[in-house]
């Protein structure tokens, strides 16, 4: 959507992490039985992250993903007096996860800091939590572990798992040796890898998210010696890659009409600001009868 030229959540001035949004887009809309969002399309989630008139949102959100990370039971609500504490917690086990990121100190010390921040800081503190309750969340983990056994069983009886139309997949898109492929996302595809080895088990790494990248995934795939590798890449470039490609289309079309639409409402405007009030003048020379 192109928003007006006074709007405060205006796309073209948004400067944050592409990748770390869509992982959080898709975090919420596959896991929305367990963190609560009501987060349907990317733009809602744009007009979240970026708003400075209301902040009221971005607080529900980011407390209901802080409850999350904590492993809170779904649903539970924080207060927004247990953001320090609570974020000065994870700070000090997951410190890791914030190499890269964009998260001063201010941004945890207190919730109200938070939301006085610019979005590309929103940004990369949401992703930080949605890749803590990634691997820690037990009802995350619950759902994780029950679709791929249902993934296992659905294997048996089927070839391939067509991902056409759905809006999100819990089950392993493969799993080869002790790794897992995951694709996560709603009207965007996000191309995981779990590793399930006992060193590295719960560990997510965002392996794709463009055209270009699954493209370039399914040509590391087919490179490799495995028939299972080349089977995955086949699947890529037919299931995933023309979905993301329409995807792209649709939107360029929406853009374009929106676009069209904008320019057909300013000319609109500027001729009834020209004509607004305007009267006939009579030209005739004929007196008035009433003089």
């Amino acid at each position: 959507m192109s928003p007006s030229a006074n709007s405060a959540t205006e796309l073209a001035n948004v400067s944050y992490s592409p990748a770390n949004f869509a992982s959080i887009f898709a975090v919420l809309t596959t896991f929305g039985s367990v963190i609560p969002s009501n987060i349907n399309e990317p733009e809602e989630l744009n007009s979240i992250v970026t708003s400075t008139e209301s902040t009221d949102q971005l607080k529900g959100l980011s407390l209901s993903l802080l409850a999350s990370a904590l492993n809170r039971k779904p649903k539970s609500r924080l207060l927004e007096d247990q953001w320090p504490k609570h974020c000065a917690v994870l700070a000090t086990t997951h410190v890791y996860l914030l190499k890269g990121l964009e998260v001063p100190e201010v941004a945890a010390d207190s919730l109200d800091g938070f939301v006085q921040q610019t979005p590309a800081v929103r940004v990369d503190f949401l992703y930080w939590l949605c890749e803590i309750a990634l691997m820690d969340n037990s009802s995350i983990k619950h759902l994780v572990d029950t679709e791929a056994e249902k993934g296992r069983r659905a294997t048996a009886t089927s070839a391939t798992a067509s991902t056409d139309g759905c809006l999100c997949r819990l089950q392993p898109f493969a799993e080869i040796s002790k790794q897992r492929y995951w694709l996560f996302g709603s009207k965007t595809r996000q191309f995981y890898l779990e590793s399930v080895s006992q060193k590295g088990k719960g560990k997510f790494e965002l392996l794709a998210q463009t055209v270009d990248e699954f493209n370039s995934v399914a040509a590391d795939l087919r490179s490799q010696r495995y028939h299972a590798p080349k089977e995955l890449a086949s699947r890529l470039a037919s299931e995933v890659v023309p979905y993301l490609e329409a995807q792209v289309k649709k939107r360029v079309r929406i853009e374009k009409a929106l676009q069209r639409h904008a320019i057909a409402g300013a000319h609109v405007h500027i001729y009834e600001t020209r004509t607004r009030k305007r009267q006939r003048v009579n030209y005739s020379q004929t007196p008035d009868p009433k003089c």
